[in-house]
Parts: structure tokens; C-alpha cells; sequence
């Protein structure tokens, strides 16, 4: 009984070092940012929401019928721009770790972007919707906690909502939450996005940032304190480019997307992959993988979309400066409503 008692204390012990530990990940710039000064504006307040979404059920059972399985195209991916052979040089687009502003993203002289011809989506998006996930940390997938992304289309408007919170034992030692809210316009070329914010609570302390996007004047404005860019016509933040992905016609390769996280705005380097099988709480699945190209000491994202599910993310895994993996999510549930 006495070595039981002991074997059980220590395995407590362990499991305290672990959770007291624990940091949900969160994409930040490379020098940390010093605290908000003010509180985060609200999101766009939006038209009533749309009833809860029914269930779409696991892969294994049959497809419902409003789950379109959309074929991949071949077609060249929409509003992006080749990535020219001499990106791929040591520090390329890499944000400086002296807290500067990063380069500013070329925007071509062309009319607004309002007189422009859009080029065609390959998909839509319900009308509203909500996706399930399971949290993990570190390569030895300890779960953590939950993930819950939802979103709302309302006379032209969206709204993206990204939320991951602690659960279970991790909440009762090391209680945080993460939140990312994506607003704009949907338009013929996709999601355009008019606001960004990202908040974290841990351990009591709050911080955060905002982004805002000024589609008149073709300028976003970042960062704490606030620093301005030119803004590229496919610009995206770090919530509403999963989305606009998958109503992009993608085919296999590299494209390039201008993104913010709140903190800072520079391009994506993405490859877009062969479809591969998923093992998930919610199935097996068929989904595409984006990986965004690694920079030395710079934080990097993966994502899967399944093209049976409206080309929806499914997986979505983050590395840290270092490569290594710092965070993922897999999902557990999907719930859509009306076209």
C-alpha cells in the first residue's frame, strides 16, 4: 500500500509539472508585445442568429444531402500570386526582431478594388455554421482542452468566431483562453475582412491586439502601438483565411496570401498538397493539406480541408520558433445550416 501511495503521488506530481506548464498556442510577433492599454473593441454587431445548425454526421454514415461533396478542380488558385524563386532566400519577408514594422506589402497600381472584376469562387458557405474540435499540445498530443470556431452570413456580412478554452484536469491547474474574431464583407472574390482581434486570458492577465482594414483607403493598421501598411487586395487574417481557402478553386502547389494576426502583417508562403486520410474524433476523413512554409524563428500553421464537407478545416496544427509542434486540432464535430 505504501508504494501504491507513493506511485500514485508522484504520478500526481507529474501531471501538475505538465498543466502548470501548459500555454495554448497562440501566434505572436517575434518580440513580445508590452500590455494593452486599452480594451478590445467589440465585434460588428451582426443581425440576429440564424437557428442552430444541424448535425452533419461522421463520414462513416452516409453524406447528408446538404453536405455537396465538391470536386477538386485544377483550375489556378484565385487572387493569389506565384512565389517567385528568390522568396525562398534565408529572411525573406521575415518581421524584424527589433519590433519594426515589417516590410510593406506590394499593392499594385490598379483602380480599387471595388471596380474590379472578381475573379469566380469555387464554393459557399452555409449561411451559418460550427465546427467541433479536440485541443492537444506538444508532439505528445496531451489533450488539453476544446476549440470551437463558428459563423454567421447576414445580409452580406460575416462573422468569424474562433474560441479554445482549457478543460478538465488542465483547466483546474492552468485555466486560460484564447479568442480570434474575424468581421468584414462577403463579396464575389470571398471573405474580406474589415476587423480582426485575438485575446488571451491566462492565469488572470489579459493582452491581445487588433487589426482593421481600410478597403477605401487601401491601408491596415496593426499592432500595439498601432503601425499602418499598404493593403493587398487578397489580404486575410489568421481566422478568415481557413475560410477563404476553401472557397478558393485550389489545386496542388505554392500560392501566396497576405495575413494578419493582429500583431503583424506579412505574406504566407502556402503549399497546397495531394488529399490524404485523416484519422479523427469525428472520423476518417479525406482532407487537402495547406502547410505554410517554414521561416527560421518564425511560428508556422498547417491546416486540412475535407472537400466533402464543404471544404471546411478539419485539422489544424501549429509550430512554434523552433519547428516543433506546439499545438493541434482535431475536429469532433460539424454543424451547418441553410445555403
Amino acid at each position: 500500500m505504501r508504494k501504491l501511495a507513493i506511485f500514485a503521488l508522484l504520478s500526481l506530481l507529474a501531471h501538475l509539472i505538465i498543466v502548470s506548464d501548459i500555454s495554448l498556442p497562440v501566434f505572436r510577433q517575434a518580440v513580445e508585445p508590452p500590455p494593452l492599454r486599452v480594451r478590445l473593441q467589440a465585434a460588428p454587431a451582426l443581425p440576429p442568429v440564424l437557428p442552430r445548425p444541424s448535425r452533419v454526421a461522421p463520414p462513416a454514415a452516409a453524406t447528408p444531402a446538404n453536405i455537396a461533396d465538391a470536386a477538386t478542380t485544377t483550375s489556378p488558385v484565385a487572387a493569389t500570386t506565384p512565389t517567385a524563386a528568390n522568396n525562398d532566400a534565408p529572411g525573406a519577408s521575415t518581421t524584424p526582431a527589433t519590433g519594426e514594422a515589417p516590410a510593406p506589402v506590394p499593392v499594385a497600381s490598379t483602380p480599387p478594388a471595388e471596380t474590379r472584376a472578381a475573379p469566380a469562387l469555387a464554393r459557399r458557405l452555409p449561411r451559418n455554421g460550427e465546427i467541433s474540435y479536440e485541443l492537444y499540445l506538444g508532439s505528445n498530443r496531451f489533450n488539453v482542452g476544446r476549440t470551437v470556431q463558428s459563423w454567421t452570413i447576414n445580409d452580406g456580412a460575416y462573422r468569424v468566431r474562433s474560441a479554445s478554452e482549457t478543460t478538465g484536469i488542465a483547466a483546474m491547474f492552468a485555466r486560460q483562453s484564447i479568442e480570434y474574431i474575424s468581421s468584414g464583407r462577403l463579396t464575389a472574390a470571398g471573405l474580406r475582412p474589415e476587423s480582426f482581434s485575438n485575446s488571451r486570458e491566462r492565469r488572470g492577465e489579459k493582452d491581445g491586439a487588433i487589426a482593421r482594414f481600410d478597403w477605401k483607403t487601401q491601408t491596415i493598421s496593426f499592432g500595439e502601438p498601432m503601425k499602418s501598411a499598404p493593403l493587398a487586395d487578397n489580404a486575410q487574417d489568421l481566422v478568415s483565411f481557413m475560410y477563404q481557402l476553401g472557397l478558393m478553386p485550389l489545386s496542388p502547389g505554392r500560392i501566396e496570401l497576405p495575413i494578419t494576426n493582429g500583431w503583424k502583417y506579412e505574406r504566407y508562403e502556402l503549399d497546397i498538397g495531394i488529399e490524404e486520410t485523416l484519422q479523427t474524433p469525428f472520423g476518417e476523413l479525406r482532407a487537402v493539406p495547406v502547410r505554410q512554409v517554414r521561416r527560421a524563428n518564425e511560428e508556422s500553421i498547417e491546416l486540412w480541408l475535407a472537400p466533402a464537407y464543404r471544404w471546411l478545416p478539419v485539422r489544424i496544427r501549429f509550430f512554434d520558433r523552433e519547428g516543433h509542434p506546439s499545438g493541434e486540432q482535431l475536429v469532433s464535430d460539424i454543424r451547418v445550416g441553410e445555403e
